[in-house]
């Protein structure tokens, strides 16, 4: 009789394991197909709100070619800015510069620099509505401090040496420039839309 009931006890735990592996199993199949259900769920939610803010796949391939070429206008300029600095540093270079020339040419193409972006800024300022102005001058404002304060942090490797100017106004340039460029890709597109 014991026999027996070991025989049923190991049949009962072999259909509970093999029950338990079929769920383990089961479980594991369906996951695939909850992530598929998943993925087209978040796909109708984002043609859902597409659809009711009136955009479509053209209107974003439209955006997203809208970017690229904003981009490109902006890196053309700073390649075009870059390319006049170094012309004027080379026809200013001699053979033999001290580190107090090259810190007062840095000083010098840095404030070309800013003339420049001034001209594009103002120029941009004219063709904005006083909302607009309001907040580009806001924004040139804090964009002021922070060109001062990461040039400021750049060079404070260097504070100390001989070469700190140089850094500093190094620094400063190249973030004018590309403040000048995106000034600069902005008044185009506006330019360009007629106003």
């Amino acid at each position: 009789m014991n026999e027996m009931i070991e025989k049923l006890g190991f049949v009962l735990l072999g259909a509970l394991i093999t029950g338990i592996g079929y769920l383990i199993k089961r479980k594991i199949e369906s996951k695939p197909e909850l992530e598929i259900l998943d993925k087209h769920q978040k796909v109708l939610d984002i043609h859902k709100k597409m659809s009711e803010q009136g955009l479509d796949i053209s209107g974003l391939n439209q955006f997203a070619s809208m970017l690229t070429e904003k981009s490109s206008a902006v890196q053309s300029h700073v390649l075009d800015l870059n390319t006049k600095s170094v012309s004027h540093m080379q026809t200013s270079s001699i053979e033999h510069i001290t580190q107090t020339e090259m810190n007062q040419m840095a000083s010098d193409s840095y404030n070309r620099s800013l003339v420049k972006m001034n001209e594009v800024y103002a120029q941009l300022m004219s063709k904005l509505d006083s909302d607009r102005t309001e907040a580009y001058g806001s924004a040139q404002v804090k964009w002021n401090e922070y060109i001062e304060a990461h040039a400021r942090s750049v060079a404070d490797m260097y504070k100390g040496g001989s070469i700190y100017p140089l850094i500093y106004y190094s620094e400063l340039e190249t973030l004018v420039f590309e403040r000048t460029a995106r000034l600069q890709s902005e008044l185009d597109e506006l330019v360009s839309q007629g106003n």
